[in-house]
């Protein structure tokens, strides 16, 4: 820093420390106490503290799904003797609505969304 020589852009991209993070941030070195495991529960099953019944969730590996994944997730219902349910809503709208259209595709998903939920808490 003090010196009127120039440094070479080695210099600038070398690391001459581990940095660790707290919590951990690296779910695949860090495996043993990091987790992307995600638990979805009904809404109907309150969680209770100390109950020693084991609680129905669907555990998630990771918050990317895959096509496979996706279909099984479709398919809860038959799996799980309609403890679970899905439904699936469409995000497309017309191209020829252009970039105005997706506000009102928007305001159409949630309405949508907030329709489903109500229809399975009535089920």
């Amino acid at each position: 820093m003090l010196s009127n020589r120039a440094k070479s852009l080695y210099a600038y991209f070398k690391q001459l420390f581990a940095q660790v993070t707290n919590p951990p941030i690296d779910p695949i070195r860090e495996e043993m106490v990091m987790s992307l495991v995600s638990f979805i529960r009904p809404a109907s099953e309150p969680v209770e503290p100390g109950c020693q019944r084991p609680q129905l969730r669907l555990e998630v590996s990771q918050p990317v799904l895959s096509s496979a994944d996706m279909e099984k997730i479709r398919a809860i219902g038959k799996l799980t003797q309609n403890k679970f349910r899905s439904t699936t809503l469409g995000i497309c709208y017309p191209a020829t609505h252009g970039a105005g259209g997706m506000g009102a595709a928007l305001d159409g998903l949630c309405a949508a969304a907030e329709k489903a939920v109500h229809d399975v808490r009535t089920f």
